[in-house]
């Protein structure tokens, strides 16, 4: 019963950074917002380094952190680019079809 709870947190703070990142598109630069949304969920994931038990990390850890890392500012600068140039009712819904992507690419990546 405890993954409704995440399941519908997630939901609500993943509806909540999409309209707080809407709004202050109005007034601020895009990029700003992108970093922004990326900078303030530090406070929140950093404290977890203390709590979680980090795994032995591969020879290539560091390339894989690199390579996600860079296409994940790319994947948000364009995101709230969407946001700022469409309706939330039209950029939102695309974001739905991210499993479905998942299922084909995922196979492919891990073999």
């Amino acid at each position: 019963m405890l993954w409704l709870i995440f399941a519908s947190l997630t939901a609500l703070f993943a509806s909540g950074k999409d309209l707080t990142s809407k709004r202050g598109l109005k007034n601020v630069d895009a990029y700003i917002i992108s970093w922004a949304v990326l900078f303030f969920s530090l406070p929140v994931l950093l404290p977890l380094l203390f709590v979680i038990e980090i795994p032995e990390l591969g020879q290539n850890f560091g390339l894989a952190l690199m390579v996600g890392g860079s296409l994940n500012v790319v994947a948000m600068s364009l995101y709230i680019q969407a946001l700022s140039r469409s309706d939330l009712s039209i950029t939102v819904p695309f974001m739905t079809f991210t499993p479905l992507f998942l299922l084909v690419t995922s196979p492919i990546i891990v073999g």
